[in-house]
């Protein structure tokens, strides 16, 4: 029976580009928080300043 999973070279390759896809992502989703925190505070610091939503 042949080998399956992270055993063989193919597996071990797949887990690499697996967990570095994950890592970006994550990097990607903490700079959006950053990004979308900045921004909320600016738009609090500044008076007159209306945010509006999308509904009616």
């Amino acid at each position: 029976m042949p080998r399956r999973g992270r055993s063989t070279t193919v597996g071990k390759i797949a887990k690499l580009v697996q967990n570095r896809r994950a890592s970006e992502i994550r990097v990607l989703g903490e700079e959006l928080r950053r990004e979308q925190l900045t921004t909320s505070r600016e738009n609090s610091n500044r008076p007159g300043l209306r945010v509006l939503s999308g509904t009616r």
